[in-house]
Parts: C-alpha cells; structure tokens; sequence
C-alpha cells in the first residue's frame, strides 16, 4: 500500500496562483449545447462531427464539454477530493500547430452553468497524428482534509479530457488487392450454413492428415454488421461492401485464394475460398479473415463514413491437420515420483536415499518390452509395471526398449535417477508478530504509527541460534526469542530474522514495517466461493470477507477492491473485477488462481504485483473441466484403494488418461497425466484428511472419495 507519511506538525498548503482569464471568442459561432448525449470521457463531451481531418484541410469545429463537479487536490500533502463551485478555463493544450480556439463565456459553474463550448479553428498541420487534449483552468470550492473543510481560491488544475483530434497524412487511401483464384471454386448459395462467427459451408469435413494432399473449396457468408474502432471507440458498423485482404493462421503447407474480390451484403452475399497444399504440421487451426469494409459506423448517435477500414473476423472456420497415422514404434513410460523433462533423452527423477520409484510402460504399438535399471534392486524386467528401490547414493539410469513382434524393429527411451542422501533436520527460520503482518505479493508487512511497540516472537524449526535486525527500531539487534521493539521515525523498514542450524547451515525470514505519522487503516483481505469446482461455461459468485479497522475499530472511509480471476505470477489478466462481491463465467477448461487487493485509495491493477497492496491469493482455487459423457459400465470398474491408506493410492482403470486429487477445500493437491490402466500414487506426504479422486478415462470421469490417516 502507498503511503503518504506525514510530519508531527501539519501545514495546509494550497497552490494558489493569480486570478487567470480565459481565451474568450469574439465570434457567435458556436451554441452552447446542453441537450445532446455526452461521451463517457475523463471530461464527458459532445462533438457534433468527427475529429478527424487531413493535413491542409480548414478545421471549424465546435466541442461542447461538461463542468466537472469534484476534482483531486493535495492538502496536507495528502490527496483530497474537493467540490468545485466554479472553474475558469485557462488552456486547452496538444492542440496540432496551426490550431487555435477560444471559448464561449468564461465561467463554469456546476449548479446553474454546466456546460461551455470550445471554438477550435485553423488549417490542419502538416505533422500526422493522434493529439489527446487536455484542460487547464484554476477553479473555486472546498476540499475536507483531516476532518478539516477549507475554502480553495483559484487552485490550479489540469484534465485529461479524453478527447483526441486525429490528423490524417491527406492521401488517397490505397484500394485493397486480394489473391484473385485463376480456377475460383462455384460459389454455394443454396446450402445450409455453418452456426459460427461467419456462417460458411464446406463440402466435407475439414480434417486431414500431415502430409495430405489439401483441394477443398469453403462458402463464406458475408456479414452484415460488425464491430470496428473508431477514433479509439468500439463503434457498431454497418457493411455496405467488404474485401477479402488475407486468411490468417492457415495450416504450414497450405495456401488460398479468392473467387471474387468484392462481397456486397445487399445483392451478392458470398464468396467462395480455394484451399490448396499439402499441410506439414500438426494442430488445430483457427482460421481468421483479414477484410476492408466500407459502410457506416454509429458514433454518439451518428453515422459515421466508413472508407477501405481494416478489421479481422474470427471466422469459427477450423482446420484440424492430424500425425500421419502409422504402425511406428515408440518406447515411452512414466514414473512415480514424476519424471522432470529437462534433462537427457526422457529427463530425470530426484529421489532420496532408500526411496523406490514406479516405472509404468506407455509404449506405442509395442510386442514386448525390456526394462533395464542401474543401481536398482531390480536389474532387468518384462513386466508392465515395476517398483525399484534404490539403496546408494549416486545417479543411475533406466532404459525401456519397445519391441516389435520379430523384433525387427525397436525403440528405446533412458531416464536418469539422481539418488541423494537423505536430508538433514533441514533449519527453517520463521516467527509471530503483534500486531500481526498484512499479506502482501512476495512478503508481508506490519503498519504502525510513530511510537507505536511491535513484540517479536522466534518459532524458528531446528535452530541452534538466532539473531534478530530490527531496522528503524529500538533495539537494532537481539538474540532473544522474544523482543519487543519501538519505532520513533516514520519510514519503511524491514526486520529480519536468521536461524542457524547444523553443519553451517542458516535460514532466514524477512518482514516488512511501515511506520507512519498519522494512523493507517489495517486491512485482513479475504474472501470465498460458492464453489470452487465446475464445468466450462458455470458461474463462480464470490463472496468478499475483507476486515478493515482503523485503531482497532472498524474503518468507515471508502475501501476499493480489485480482483483477478485468472491471475499470472504478476497477478495480470484481462479477467478482472472492482465489484465488492463479484461473479465470473469461467469458458475454458483450467486451473485458476484467484486474487483479491483490497486499499483506502483508487487501486492500479498494473501495481498490484509490486508488493505494497493487501492482497490474498488463492492458487489453483478454481478448477474448470470440460463436460464429458460418462460411460457407467467403465465407471463401475474404476477402483482406488486401499481406503483408507497411510502410504500408497492405487488406481486401476481401463484407459487412464489424467489423474486428480483435490482436498475438500477445492486445493489441488496432485495432478498428473497418464497413459495406463493403473497407477500408484505416494500418499506419505499427504495431510490426514478426506480427499476426492478426480479419474479422466477415455470413457468418461468420475470422481472417488478416499481418507488419509
């Protein structure tokens, strides 16, 4: 969290500057507006044509803003909101070079005069753009500060309108060209369309195989209507004609073109594509339509010419190119623990001194197979599924080699088994802290106010001693197990604490202290979810379960909240909320981690992962699957057992292909892919508690329950 530290004795200081006119025009020749609907801008406004011109072009323009009733201050140092009682405009700067304006009266006053109108005129430069515009003015009013309401005189301030004039280079605009078919497929019109973005046809289906010969002609339907960026807007438009420019994300090896080059909604409504090439890589492929339409779009109510404007579609249309189907042979298998894939031909498996290791075979068109371990308890094996324990220290390997029926032809995969002693009492410093330390990205932090004690606890694992560093405090330094510590300076320190241990060993923890003149809200940000398993396509509604007290007593200013609903290690994604009690629809099969930042002030979603706002992050809390039928005869031969178990979680089942244990708070405790009809899973490490066993077959999933004691 930002905090502004103040000093002992506060002074009010307002920027005050010498009573400014503004440009006044001379002319009548803009009206004032006040009935027209305004732009959803940082300083709502209304223009009655679009701002856009082309370099040399006379510009006659009339803006028509509203007065802003609050604006941002700074009193005390501190930000403030104060209620304007009446602005005066001074500037309107980033206008192009050769522009000018004045506006129509000079006062601006919220209760009885909301509006004024700005006269901008010129020739438009030579210099091409976009030009943002901003608003200066000095304005009258009050601004509430400490409890405190003062009386604000000609206080400067500046807006960041929204509103962007657009210089264009004064060229034609270059026509489109399109790849024209020498043999163009038939157009299609009389066949039923396909239900996607673009509705299309294609005479069979669009599935072949890597290295297929590809010649198939698709019908697509040319839309209506869509939506397009104007002047940095999202407009609904309206086609009137439409060019094909490129069909993107087409398969490696494959190629288009375009039967005719125009597509008129009103009279000739499809196109047909030639897709020709023989594909050379696998995948499923999106395609898009690259396209330049003409029509109009619906800006504020008007419509707006529309000339050769780029634009994408989705098209729904999908290519999916497959392996070359084969009778090949591969050597494959997994292991438990799991193999880790950076590493040599397969990877490698770490385990400890007198731990042992399930190798299961996964092999592809295999006869027979030939296990190989080195320094295993178990030289060689014909089995499918083989258990090895390894009793020195050292690294080894394990080969599988795949046969064929005469063995004319075979496959062989290596791991390598990295054994290493077992670990020590491993020294893990740690401790408690009163007040206690508000959760923060990468750390934790306490919040205190100038002579305020923070009591220090060690609960340090496996330590034979400590030392403490208490930075800005009072002591610096101790090496007892509890210490109670005072803070005279305002600032931002850290304390630290490292542990030692045997052999040389140390470990240390680290927590952050902000101490500030004036106290600060405490922030315990939590929340929950009705569920925190679903199906793609469901709603999540989650509940917000933040405290927030200022001197122990509830806090009563504005808290703002921010949440990520599919947070990366930054804590950035697009899917994000500022409701105190949103819901969400997850669409794609996932697991998802879900954060909630909680501050008194206006919260940066960018920020959010530099460590200084209260936030409490639930990872992999919500898991999203796909909606799968399920076959109940295969189901009935699924089994987990034993139940319950201390040690080991076996799982048979015909076809497995993903395994998943989930604890009954929805926490994903293991999750691992598979390609046998049985597992074995370590369940040493596992909490006593109930669990479900999430089991993903060819036939369908279900889900298991098991107790861990």
């Amino acid at each position: 969290m930002k905090r502004f530290l103040l000093s002992a004795i506060a002074i009010f200081a307002i920027s005050l500057c010498s009573f400014a006119q503004s440009i006044v025009c001379t002319d009548n020749a803009c009206t004032p507006i006040t009935d027209q609907t305004f732009s959803n801008t940082s300083v709502p406004y209304y223009c009655p044509q679009s701002l856009t011109f082309e370099q040399g072009q006379a510009v006659d323009v009339c803006i028509t803003i509203m007065c802003p009733e609050t604006t941002n201050v700074t009193a005390y140092g501190l930000p403030a909101t104060a209620q304007i009682q009446s602005l005066t405009i001074t500037g309107f700067s980033n206008l192009p070079e050769g522009l000018s304006y004045c506006v129509s009266r000079v006062d601006l006053d919220p209760t009885t005069n909301v509006y004024a109108t700005i006269h901008i005129t010129g020739t438009a430069p030579s210099e091409n753009g976009d030009f943002d515009l901003e608003l200066s003015g000095v304005f009258t009013g009050t601004a509430s500060a400490m409890g405190m309401s003062m009386p604000l005189t000609n206080q400067s301030i500046s807006f960041a309108t929204g509103i962007v004039l657009t210089i264009g280079e004064g060229t034609d605009v270059p026509e489109p060209s399109e790849i024209v078919c020498d043999d163009p497929c038939p157009a299609v019109t009389n066949q039923p369309m396909s239900q996607t973005t673009i509705p299309y046809y294609a005479p069979e289906e669009l599935n072949y195989n890597v290295n297929e010969a590809v010649d198939v002609c698709i019908t697509i339907q040319c839309p209506a209507n869509t939506n397009v960026e104007y002047m940095g807007m999202q407009a609904a438009a309206t086609i009137t004609s439409l060019t094909i420019t490129g069909f993107a994300n087409l398969p490696e090896g494959l190629s288009y073109c375009v039967s005719r080059t125009e597509m008129d909604p009103t009279t000739n409504n499809f196109a047909t594509l030639h897709l020709t090439g023989t594909p050379t890589t696998a995948g499923e492929y999106n395609l898009n339509l690259s396209c330049n339409v003409t029509g109009t779009a619906n800006v504020f109510g008007s419509d707006m010419p529309l000339n050769n404007q780029a634009i994408t579609f989705p098209t729904g249309i999908v290519v999916t190119i497959d392996e070359e189907t084969s009778e090949f042979i591969e050597a494959h298998f997994t292991a438990n623990p799991e193999i880790h894939d950076n590493y040599g031909d397969m990877g490698f498996v770490s385990i400890y001194q007198g731990e042992s290791i399930t190798f299961t075979n996964a092999s592809t068109n295999a006869h027979h197979i030939v296990w190989t371990f080195t320094g295993g308890d178990i030289e060689t094996s014909t089995e499918n599924v083989v258990t090895v324990t390894y009793a020195e220290v050292g690294s080894f390997s394990t080969t599988l080699t795949a046969y064929n029926a005469d063995e004319s032809e075979s496959s062989t995969k290596t791991v390598t088994i990295g054994v290493t002693p077992q670990p020590q009492n491993e020294v893990v410093a740690n401790f408690t802290t009163n007040p206690e330390a508000t959760q923060l990205l990468g750390g934790s932090a306490i919040y205190i106010t100038i002579g305020e004690t923070i009591t220090y606890t060690n609960t340090s694992e496996n330590a034979t001693s400590i030392a403490w560093t208490f930075e800005g405090g009072n002591p610096s330094t101790s090496e007892n197990n509890t210490v109670e510590v005072t803070y005279w300076s305002a600032g931002n320190y850290t304390t630290t604490l490292t542990a030692y241990g045997e052999n040389n060993t140390e470990s240390t923890k680290t927590v952050g202290v902000n101490v500030s003149a004036v106290p600060t809200p405490v922030f315990n940000v939590d929340f929950t979810a009705d569920v925190t398993t679903i199906e793609t396509g469901e709603t999540v509604h989650f509940t917000n379960n933040t405290t927030v007290t200022l001197n122990d007593e509830p806090y009563t200013g504005t808290v703002h909240y921010q949440w990520v609903f599919n947070a990366n290690y930054l804590l950035r994604s697009d899917a994000t909320s500022t409701e105190e009690n949103p819901s969400y629809t997850y669409e794609t099969a996932g697991v998802y981690t879900v954060a909630l930042a909680a501050s008194d002030e206006e919260i940066i979603i960018a920020e959010i992962g530099g460590g200084w706002y209260p936030v409490k992050i639930k990872e992999d809390y919500i898991i999203v699957t796909d909606p799968v039928s399920v076959d109940e005869n295969a189901i009935s031969e699924i089994n987990v057992y034993p139940n319950p178990t201390s040690s080991v979680i076996n799982i048979s089942a015909e076809g497995m292909q993903n395994i998943t244990i989930i604890d009954m708070t929805g926490r994903v405790v293991m999750s691992k892919d598979v390609n046998s009809n049985f597992e074995t899973i370590s369940a040493e490490g596992f909490a006593k508690a109930n669990y479900m066993v999430r089991i993903a077959t060819a036939d369908g999933v279900v889900v298991k329950n098991i107790v861990v004691e």
